[in-house]
């Protein structure tokens, strides 16, 4: 698969022309992309996230759109370094498009604990978003919530003895107990 449309599939369809603005901008060589990937499905397409991509930071251009910063920012949040990840997150906390979801949802599932709280202010804004993706990805939920339990054994459980302290813990039952109430009054 040419490593440009690695990114591409990792959008909705609607929006290739931006995405293609977006990737053509930046220095992808071999091997920037990774192999591995999650699958989720967004409005009934199948799109496909790489786990991480190793290419530099970028800003971005100053003729950007904001879809265009938005796709920037998404891609970046796959990125190695932790820091980098941050960085890209907080600028999609306002950010109130379906699409960006899979990428902010997908952090939940990783050990910074300090992005987990960001994501939890993404959650906040867009709540109605996360519950549409929870509905049409109920797998990929209790695999990333699996993972959040995983990496609090690892790195947090001796700060947070009681998993219920953990914010991971705390933004799954959340997300969880929410959903479940809207369900219900459904």
């Amino acid at each position: 698969m040419c490593r440009k449309n690695k990114i591409l599939n990792s959008f909705p369809p609607n929006l290739t022309k931006d995405v293609r603005r977006v990737i053509d901008m930046l220095p992808i060589k071999d091997g920037d992309i990774s192999n591995r990937y999650y699958e989720v499905n967004l409005e009934g397409a199948m799109v496909a996230i790489p786990e991480r991509i190793y290419i530099n930071d970028q800003k971005p251009h100053t003729d950007m759109t904001n879809v265009e910063k938005n796709i920037m920012d998404c891609i970046f949040t796959r990125h190695y370094d932790g820091f980098v990840r941050q960085r890209h997150l907080q600028n999609l906390i306002s950010c109130t498009e379906y699409w960006v979801v899979p990428f902010c949802f997908r952090l939940l599932g990783e050990y910074v604990y300090e992005i987990l709280c960001d994501v939890r202010k993404h959650i906040d804004g867009n709540i109605d978003n996360y519950f549409r993706f929870m509905g049409e990805n109920k797998s990929f939920f209790h695999k990333t919530k699996n993972q959040m339990y995983s990496y609090w054994d690892c790195y947090y459980r001796t700060k947070f003895p009681k998993r219920e302290s953990y914010i991971g813990y705390e933004i799954f039952r959340y997300l969880e107990m929410a959903y479940n109430k809207r369900l219900n009054l459904s």
